[in-house]
């Protein structure tokens, strides 16, 4: 079964309607924040924590951060972050495969986000919302018709 979805990859991807809890939150702009939770894995004082169940939920406890080199402000995609994050809950809702309907390990904003990307390079942006099982079967239904022209 194939899926379809309507992308509008002019505009900038949607602002983060699932906020859950928010200080004053000057040092991340929850808006931009895609929930890729690259922030997750490279904070070395577990200051950034998330649960994965039905949406991924991303929370930022500034009072477990420590003296870093700001890893966090690194590894964001999106600059989201700004030195030490406020006390913040985010909330995203998981991406599913257009040709499958599987839940993708990626949140929407991140697959809008991926698709901006790949736009910007000239590719498909529908890969953003395709699982890697997919993807491998449509690379490999390619590759079979071309099976002569290739070496």
């Amino acid at each position: 079964m194939t899926r379809s979805i309507h992308l509008d990859i002019k505009a900038p991807y949607s602002p983060n309607k699932y906020l859950i809890e928010q200080s004053d939150a000057e040092m991340l702009r929850s808006e931009l924040c895609i929930g890729c939770a690259a922030c997750v894995n490279a904070c070395p004082f577990d200051a950034i924590g998330i649960v994965d169940n039905s949406k991924r939920v991303i929370h930022f406890s500034p009072e477990k951060c420590g003296n870093c080199s700001f890893e966090c402000n690194d590894v964001c995609p999106t600059r989201a972050i700004e030195r030490r994050p406020d006390k913040i809950t985010l909330e995203f809702e998981y991406a599913f495969c257009l040709e499958c309907g599987r839940r993708l390990m990626r949140t929407k904003k991140e697959a809008e986000y991926y698709a901006q990307q790949l736009l910007k390079m000239g590719e498909k942006v529908e890969f953003a919302f395709i699982c890697d099982e997919c993807k491998m079967k449509k690379i490999s239904s390619v590759s079979d018709k071309y099976s002569g022209y290739l070496i």
